[in-house]
C-alpha cells in the first residue's frame, strides 16, 4: 500500500486516462513520464544523478510530443457556443472553448483557464453603463477577447512569466466614456490579448 497510494500513481493514472482522449494524448504521455520517473526513483531508491537524468529526459519527451502533435492532422478541437447572459463564469481545464456573447447589458464576469484556452467574442454585445470588470486567471493557458472597436478597455493584469496585450486594430472616436471594460487578474506561464474587428 505504501507504493500504491502515492501522488506518482495518481499522475500515472490521470496520464493513462488522458491517452484515451483525442485532445490530451501528449499531456498524458508527459504525466506518465513524470509520475513513472519519481515512482521508480523512490521504489528502487535511486538518488544518484537522478536530477541530472530527469530533466534532459523530460525535455526529450516533450520535444517528441511537440513534434508528433505538429505533424498530426488539424482538427476542430474546441467547442463554439453562444450565450445572452449578462455575467460570465467560464472555466476551461485541459481544453479550449469559443463563446459568442449576445448580451444587451454585459456586466463582466470571471474566466479561469488552466492548460487550455478561451476565446470570447463581444462584437454583438452591449455593455452595461459604468465600470464592468472581467477577472481572469490563467495557468499555462490563455485568452483571446474580441471586442467592438468603440469599447473602452483597460488592462490591469499581473503577468508571471506571461503577458496580456492590447491588439485592437482600430480606436473609434465614438467611444462612450461612461462605459468601460476592465480586464484584471493574473496569468502564470500564459497570456492573452484584446482584439477588435
Amino acid at each position: 500500500k505504501r507504493y500504491l497510494f502515492r501522488w506518482e500513481v495518481l499522475l500515472i493514472g490521470i496520464g493513462i486516462l488522458s491517452l484515451f482522449s483525442n485532445q490530451k494524448k501528449g499531456f498524458g504521455i508527459i504525466l506518465i513520464a513524470v509520475g513513472g520517473a519519481f515512482y521508480i526513483r523512490d521504489y528502487y531508491e535511486l538518488d544518484y544523478n537522478f536530477w541530472q537524468l530527469f530533466w534532459p529526459t523530460m525535455l526529450i519527451i516533450i520535444g517528441f510530443v511537440i513534434i508528433f502533435h505538429h505533424h498530426r492532422p488539424r482538427r476542430h478541437l474546441h467547442k463554439v457556443s453562444q450565450t445572452s447572459s449578462d455575467f460570465l463564469d467560464e472555466v476551461s481545464i485541459f481544453g479550449s472553448s469559443e463563446r459568442v456573447i449576445n448580451s444587451d447589458s454585459f456586466q463582466g464576469g470571471r474566466l479561469t483557464c488552466i492548460f487550455g484556452g478561451q476565446k470570447l467574442i463581444f462584437t454583438k454585445t452591449k455593455m452595461a453603463p459604468g465600470r464592468n470588470e472581467i477577472e481572469v486567471f490563467a495557468l499555462f493557458g490563455g485568452f483571446e477577447i474580441v471586442v467592438p472597436d468603440n469599447w473602452k478597455v483597460k488592462i490591469n493584469i499581473t503577468p508571471i512569466f506571461g503577458g496580456f496585450s492590447d491588439k485592437k486594430m482600430f480606436y473609434s472616436n465614438n467611444t462612450e466614456p461612461e462605459n468601460e471594460l476592465i480586464i484584471s487578474g493574473t496569468v502564470i506561464f500564459g497570456g492573452g490579448e484584446i482584439k477588435s474587428f
